[in-house]
């Protein structure tokens, strides 16, 4: 059970993402022999690539978070005193963690009020929208995670100082 958690923790995001771009060019490719090899192309083949696409993109911000991998502009901050660094670095991971917090927050009202079908799938838009609090969501934990390891690291330093 312990190995599990583990991979879960570390390999969620990363192998949901791998199994949808696999299913993206599974499908892309059934497409394609089925467009020039037998001259009949099929409804749906692109807009399930489109919605695996969707869930990649939202699941993507849990992996990135999880990996450090965030979008940042250190220049300026680099040259900053080290206080003031770790204040802006809370900061931005606060800030981050705000904006997962209200678009997950938000996606529930954009699922309960969709009602539409998908064109060719006929799928309802409520599961393609529910990428959004599931990828936000996993962003959530991994922000909160990234935030008690980043105060671990920060001042477990301190302290060690302290007692040598």
């Amino acid at each position: 059970m312990k190995k599990v958690l583990h991979w879960l923790d570390n390999d969620l995001e990363e192998f949901l993402m791998l199994l949808l771009l696999a299913a993206i060019s599974c499908v892309t490719m059934l497409q394609i022999i089925m467009r020039y090899c037998f001259s009949s192309a099929l409804s749906w083949p692109e807009e399930f690539c489109r919605f695996c696409f969707v869930y990649t993109g939202a699941l993507s911000a849990g992996y990135c978070m999880r990996r450090g991998l965030s979008l940042r502009v250190d220049l300026i901050v680099n040259f900053m005193p080290g206080p003031l660094k770790i204040l802006i670095d809370y900061a931005g991971k606060l800030l981050t963690l705000f904006v997962y917090v209200v678009i997950f927050y938000n996606s529930f009202g954009l699922i309960a009020t969709t009602t539409a079908l998908s064109t060719a799938m006929q799928l309802p838009y409520k599961v393609v929208y529910a990428a959004f609090p599931l990828g936000m969501g996993l962003g959530i934990i991994r922000c909160v995670q990234d935030l008690i390891s980043y105060t671990r690291k920060t001042f477990g330093k301190k302290e060690e100082e302290k007692a040598c």
